[in-house]
């Protein structure tokens, strides 16, 4: 039987990528071969070539599996109608918390797709290639555009490009407080070493909320 006779089986389709994601976590796009994806899940290399279309088709599917595992692993707190909010400064603070929680379900130290998605993501958005970049921008856009929402409110009067660096600064200190608590422990040691997101978001917020008035 051909891979053209039958749809591969789900096991089969996850074995493929789990493997292909090892494979260029640890070696790279470019080290990675089908051939080397193949025999580490055990599967013929023809199934690779038939239902991904090669190796950029793989890795472009190794990326939808990644943001699906981790979105159903984060709880469904997305951007609300603003009307919902008492105040500006309160959707601030439910954003900020959108954005710990995403962050935080990557965290998960028994999920064994944790490690390698590490190095990949990382390898990712320090440089996006082609394949995958079209994959990122949609998984951003409703953070993008909800905090944009939240900096307008606050701050109408601000130009389309102070608003972006302010939303740049403000996902960038959610995610860096989110991955680097162990760190700051260390290098700041009297900071809470787990503090709740709960209790972050509140002071991301305040501090968000303060600096937006001020600039």
């Amino acid at each position: 039987m051909t891979p053209s006779d039958t749809a591969v089986p789900a096991d089969t389709r996850e074995a493929l990528l789990e493997a292909a994601l090892a494979c260029f976590a640890r070696y790279g796009y470019e080290a990675t071969s089908i051939r080397l994806v193949a025999s580490m899940a055990g599967k013929n290399a023809s199934l690779i070539s038939y239902y991904f279309k090669g190796k950029e088709g793989m890795y472009r599917e190794v990326f939808r599996y990644l943001l699906a595992h981790f979105a159903a692993k984060s709880p469904d707190l997305g951007p609300e109608d603003g009307a919902a909010f008492p105040d500006g400064r309160s959707r601030l603070r439910a954003h900020i918390l959108w954005v710990l929680r995403e962050v935080d379900a990557h965290r998960d130290a028994s999920d064994p797709l944790r490690e390698p998605a590490s190095r990949l993501l990382l390898s990712e958005i320090q440089s996006p290639r082609h394949e995958v970049k079209d994959l990122l921008q949609a998984h951003l856009e409703p953070f993008v555009r909800e905090g944009r929402a939240c900096i307008q409110a606050l701050r109408p009067d601000l130009p389309p490009a102070d608003v972006d660096f302010w939303g740049i600064t403000l996902h960038g200190a959610c995610v860096h407080h989110a991955l680097m608590s162990e760190v700051h422990h260390m290098a700041w040691d009297s900071v809470d070493p787990s503090p709740s997101l709960e209790a972050m978001a509140d002071r991301l917020a305040d501090f968000a909320y303060h600096g937006l008035q001020s600039c």
